[in-house]
């Protein structure tokens, strides 16, 4: 069949505004139930379809989900997708009919979502389900695990403050601006980076994701300009698309964001806001040169655009080479905006990071925060603002860097002995980074191979990783994959490589098998027809 034809009469009720993964699912399902496509007819498989409909394999996987879902299709690991024969759709959906069919009159809540919850789902699509294997290792994450927990200390710090003049405050709402026994603290520990601030230049956030949205609620609104660096955090993405700016993207080489691309970013448009990570940025775990870091500065000010720091895990150094913040460079106060987080260096669950911006922004910043959640939880600030006082911080630090340390050189070494037995082939190798700091290693397949398609052979012999097109504005080059080292030992991250190395001898030995066959599949493709 024509599959253009999906895209070329959209279903009653839906219009070309709507996400392309929605469109191309309401085509197919339409096909099924008017006999175009019969009972266990073979549908393209994703990387078929996106190429030949010129769209990123992620939005077929999301429309192929959505069908799955519906009792529509069957999808197979290594056998293919099928259309679902028509008795077990009608028991499937027989089976779903319960008492709210009675409710004829219920509210149709997908007419009833918003736009930026559309653009979330849409882009959430992206994200991979996950092995369910019980024994699989995953170094798909990005979180501490509980082995480095403050468990103990925190345990003797709550009681202690229990019986002192700050029990009062852990129990009642804090100030929106963040406790000023925290505030305190965290004015100390940014001393120590460089970074001096006054209380009106200061506020206290639930974490780096909240301090993102802040900043964008006040400064971004629809069809702004947002810069980001490419590939880039895929939770700040979401952000900036769910409020509808327009995001543009900036390439990244081996010293952080390429500024020559910036720059005719900057010359051609007036942008709102430009979105870094300088030190050990994710997904690549690059550290941008002191030399980019000053001449950054200076091109923010020369074009007037603020500069939203992310230092989310600047404190991970694991080779004594901790490059200063942009804010505390010559300039920076003016333009940039940092943001940090205790949340990876110590443990996720407290939430809490911090903004440093100028007066005249950290006041909307709390402006905006009191309309999100009207103050940061109380019992946690008090209990890192004590543990923050006794040095216990620094003392975990050293502690953190140094197994952090261990476990980065372990995979390193690990993917230089595995990786290099893979293939006999010089064109089929992997190459990947050496982070200076961090939580991430960012590999890079063969240009015209697919990460996520490794990543099927990789689940199938019990280890997962991030597929890299989730991390880039446009979803595409899809050879990359992250991987994070800090949450497995050494002995565990050995035999995941080891897992991933075999996964990649199929893969390849796949790909080799399927080259001819493939080049035989495109000759049948003819006027844009695929038979």
């Amino acid at each position: 069949m024509n599959w253009l034809d999906l895209l070329s009469e959209p279903e009653p009720g839906l219009d070309r505004t709507e996400p392309m993964y929605a469109r191309i699912t309401a085509g197919i399902r339409k096909a099924i139930q008017s006999g175009q496509l019969s009972d266990n007819t073979r549908l393209p498989t994703n990387r078929e379809l996106a190429t030949l409909l010129k769209i990123d394999r992620s939005t077929v996987s999301r429309a192929y989900l959505e069908l799955s879902q519906s009792g529509f299709i069957d999808s197979h690991v290594g056998r293919g997708t099928y259309v679902r024969p028509l008795v077990q759709r009608q028991a499937s959906a027989s089976s779903s009919v319960g008492s709210a069919s009675n409710f004829a009159s219920s509210i149709d809540w997908l007419e009833k979502f918003s736009q930026s919850s559309r653009t979330c789902l849409d882009l959430i699509s992206r994200q991979p389900a996950g092995t369910q294997q019980s024994d699989a290792i995953t170094f798909a994450g990005g979180i501490p695990t509980e082995e480095f927990y403050p468990h103990d200390q925190f345990q003797r710090i709550v009681s202690q403050i229990l019986k002192s003049e700050h029990s009062k405050e852990m129990f009642g709402y804090s100030a929106a601006e963040g406790s000023p026994y925290l505030r305190t603290q965290v004015k100390r520990h940014l001393k120590k980076h460089g970074i001096a601030c006054g209380d009106d230049e200061l506020l206290i956030v639930s974490g780096s994701q909240q301090g993102i949205d802040l900043v964008t609620n006040v400064l971004v609104d629809p069809g702004d300009v947002v810069l980001l660096e490419d590939p880039s955090y895929f939770w700040a993405i979401c952000n900036f698309r769910a409020r509808q700016a327009r995001c543009l993207p900036v390439g990244l080489d081996d010293e952080g964001v390429r500024l020559d691309i910036l720059e005719s970013h900057l010359s051609r448009q007036k942008a709102k806001l430009l979105y870094v990570m300088p030190s050990f940025q994710n997904p690549t775990g690059a550290t941008m040169s002191l030399p980019r870091r000053i001449k950054l500065i200076e091109l923010a000010n020369e074009y007037q655009v603020p500069i939203l720091e992310d230092n989310f895990v600047g404190d991970l150094n694991y080779d004594n080479s901790a490059l200063p913040p942009l804010r505390s460079l010559p300039g920076g106060k003016e333009v940039v905006i940092h943001q940090g987080t205790f949340s990876k260096a110590l443990c996720p669950g407290l939430r809490l990071g911090w903004l440093v911006a100028p007066p005249e922004v950290t006041s909307r910043l709390l402006l905006a925060k009191r309309t999100s959640d009207l103050s940061t939880n109380s019992i946690a600030q008090i209990i890192l603002a004590k543990y923050l006082e006794e040095g216990l911080y620094s003392t975990h630090l050293e502690h953190v860097r140094q197994c952090y340390r261990n476990r980065r050189d372990a995979m390193l070494n690990a993917l230089s002995r595995h990786m290099a037995s893979v293939s006999s082939d010089q064109s089929l190798k992997l190459s990947w980074s050496t982070p200076q700091g961090g939580l991430f290693i960012w590999a890079k397949l063969p240009d015209g191979l697919s990460a996520r398609e490794l990543l099927t052979f990789a689940e199938m012999q019990g280890v997962s990783f991030s597929p890299g097109d989730m991390f880039f504005l446009n979803g595409d080059h899809s050879e990359y994959f992250r991987l994070c080292f800090i949450q497995t030992e050494e002995s565990v991250i050995e035999e995941g490589i080891e897992r991933l190395a075999r996964a990649m001898r199929s893969y390849f030995a796949t790909v080799a098998r399927s080259s001819l066959s493939e080049i035989s599949g495109r000759a049948r493709v003819r006027n844009n027809v695929l038979i």
